[in-house]
């Protein structure tokens, strides 16, 4: 069974800032083997112009460097095998590590089996979008820091590929449940892990928007959190940037899954509450519907 993709994105300055320094990106291309997509979500930060500069690094670098998925199987690069042991009726994180053994190999694998090991080069692509914006800072004395979040969506027919960095998040919509497929990286999300807080006080916590990991900000390498999920026809996939998810609570979002039909009309929906609800950051949403040819 091949699945179809249908995309719609939509990005706002929100109704306290002056310049919008989110970046969403989509890309669907078919193939005889089902959909292919790529679709991003990038939160800069660090002041006039150079957090806009961060989110548009991040987005640039990562597609280009992922150009290559959305060539023919056979036309793609060997990639790192390694064992992963997924269970193809849950979210699953792959644990990624900078070091590998002697016993791993490069090795071209056949078709079928390729589609397993795309969260290497997806990690690879964040990592090349974090020296891109740690090298500008570098030549740019007045962008020194600048830095993104990041949550990005690497699919190719029902098989997808999720990773974040930073407080930008994607969310699972099946059936009649929203779930948030990746974890932010921030210090209020610690608080709630450690039972310190209530879920419902990040909203409203004086340091909500502190993060402890994002794409540059100084930092040579970073960690970059890859999930893992198989794809069903129904499924939606929510990327989206603090400002949007901030401004509407759980069961707006899901509101809006249940009575908007198409990719776009959830992302006007959503941007429309953000701003309605206070708009108090820029806001990002990308869309994907899933469904069968």
């Amino acid at each position: 069974m091949h699945l179809k993709l249908t995309a719609a994105d939509k990005t706002d300055v929100g109704k306290q800032r002056d310049q919008n320094e989110d970046y969403a990106y989509k890309r669907v291309e078919s193939s005889e083997d089902g959909d292919r997509g790529l679709f991003i979500v990038a939160d800069g930060m660090g002041g006039y112009k150079a957090g806009e500069v961060a989110s548009r690094l991040a987005v640039e670098t990562i597609s280009k460097e992922l150009d290559f998925f959305f060539k023919p199987l056979h036309d793609q690069p060997t990639v790192k095998l390694e064992k992963a042991d997924l269970d193809p009726e849950k979210t699953v994180k792959i644990e990624t590590t900078a070091s590998t053994t002697a016993q791993q190999k490069t090795q071209k694998l056949p078709e079928t089996q390729a589609v397993s090991f795309v969260g290497d080069q997806l990690e690879a692509a964040i990592q090349q979008a974090n020296i891109a914006i740690v090298s500008y800072g570098e030549k740019k004395s007045s962008a020194r820091g600048l830095g993104s979040t990041v949550t990005a969506a690497l699919l190719q027919n029902d098989q997808a590929y999720i990773a974040n960095v930073g407080d930008s998040r994607t969310y699972l919509m099946r059936g009649n449940e929203l779930k948030p497929v990746t974890r932010d990286h921030s210090l209020v999300a610690r608080l709630v892990e450690s039972k310190q807080i209530e879920p419902d006080d990040i909203y409203t916590h004086p340091q909500r928007n502190l993060i402890y990991r994002s794409l540059g900000a100084g930092h040579k390498h970073v960690e970059v959190d890859i999930f893992h999920l198989i794809l069903q026809p129904g499924d939606k996939l929510l990327l989206c940037s603090d400002g949007l998810w901030e401004m509407i609570r759980h069961q707006d979002l899901l509101k809006t899954f249940e009575e908007q039909t198409s990719p776009q009309g959830i992302c006007d929906q959503l941007i429309k509450l953000a701003n309605a609800n206070g708009g108090e950051d820029n806001i990002s949403a990308v869309v994907v519907q899933v469904n069968t040819f």
